[in-house]
């Protein structure tokens, strides 16, 4: 049953049946509770293994899917964690250097050794990975709270694409602040158009720009706010096409730019390790009959490196790219770097 599950949700992947990131993160923590609850082990590490492997399976099927993985290390922190409370030790708390995290040999990596039996851990794990699923549902809302502190009246918004967890923080923030947002609209799939149209429903003075629009249109911005696909262990983002082009052109600026991300989309996956590609047809219809030695790439994430992003925000707190590091040492345990 638990590999009928992990198949359907490796499909799911596949075929982009999920609409927002946090339906991906929901339905990894359903199958890890699922493994947790109904696999056989008897110790921490026999549970320890089983969410390795099923973490590598999915790695290495969607290499480019953060989200599952960064589920599968956060498991993997808590079963520790909880392990250490039940044997009344201590984790250390250590933080680790971000070179420390990326660059330990995976040979000496091994995951701790968890060979007692403790017959409350079951129960133990699956309680915090309760309060963790609950963390994750309300990370969208508790984002959209700190709009009114980030934005004042007057303010003119600059954003991209069509992001729900920006929408709900410039909707959340027009209910005390009159503000106007200039989105762009993102070819070759136009997200902007939609997210456009959705501020408009909300009341908010919204303008539609093209791409080619961003840099003039950016010395009259005050803030640029968008969201993203992943945050990686560098402090860069993983994000939408067309968001590169934003950054670059608020960093010429001097324009601030922040991120709305929970805080599940932070990785360990380096900034070497996201490329991925559309479809050529996005661009260059089948009928076009192209011939066979042109190869049409359709980039589908930008990569935004750390030094255009001003500050992140997330469910729990500000964080500035240079302390990404530590947030990552905060949620997953070092051992599990290499998934």
């Amino acid at each position: 049953m638990i590999q009928d599950f992990e198949e359907s949700f490796v499909d799911k992947l596949r075929y982009n049946k999920f609409v927002t990131e946090q339906s991906k993160a929901e339905e990894s923590l359903l199958l890890l509770e699922k493994i947790v609850a109904d696999a056989e082990w008897q110790t921490g590490s026999q549970l320890l293994n089983q969410l390795r492997n099923v973490g590598t399976a999915i790695q290495a099927k969607m290499p480019w899917e953060t989200t599952p993985c960064n589920m599968v290390q956060r498991v993997i922190k808590i079963v520790i964690d909880e392990y250490n409370t039940c044997k009344g030790a201590s984790d250390g708390g250590n933080y680790q250097s971000i070179s420390q995290m990326m660059f330990v040999d995976p040979a000496t990596g091994d995951l701790p050794k968890c060979t007692d039996v403790i017959p409350e851990l079951r129960d133990r794990i699956l309680e915090a990975m309760a309060e963790h699923k609950a963390e994750v549902e309300q990370s969208q809302e508790l984002i959209s709270l700190q709009g009114e502190s980030k934005i004042h009246n007057d303010e003119v918004i600059m954003t991209c694409g069509m992001c729900p967890m920006v929408l709900a923080f410039l909707t959340k923030a027009a209910r005390r602040r009159k503000f106007h947002v200039i989105v762009a609209e993102c070819a070759p799939k136009y997200d902007g158009h939609k997210m456009a149209k959705c501020l408009c429903t909300a009341g908010i003075q919204t303008t539609l720009v093209q791409d080619c629009a961003i840099f003039p249109m950016m010395s009259r911005v005050n803030k640029v706010i968008i969201g993203t696909r992943s945050v990686l262990s560098n402090g860069g983002i993983k994000t939408f096409v067309g968001a590169a082009t934003l950054a670059s052109a608020a960093k010429f600026y001097s324009v601030p730019l922040y991120v709305c991300t929970p805080t599940y989309k932070f990785s360990l996956v380096a900034c070497e390790e996201v490329n991925h590609y559309n479809s050529g047809n996005l661009v260059v219809p089948p009928s076009a009959n192209l011939p066979p030695s042109v190869d049409v790439a359709v980039a589908q994430f930008d990569y935004v490196p750390p030094e255009n992003v001003t500050s992140f925000i997330t469910n729990n707190r500000g964080i500035a790219p240079a302390y990404v590091y530590r947030q990552l040492s905060e949620l997953y345990h070092p051992t599990s770097y290499d998934l």
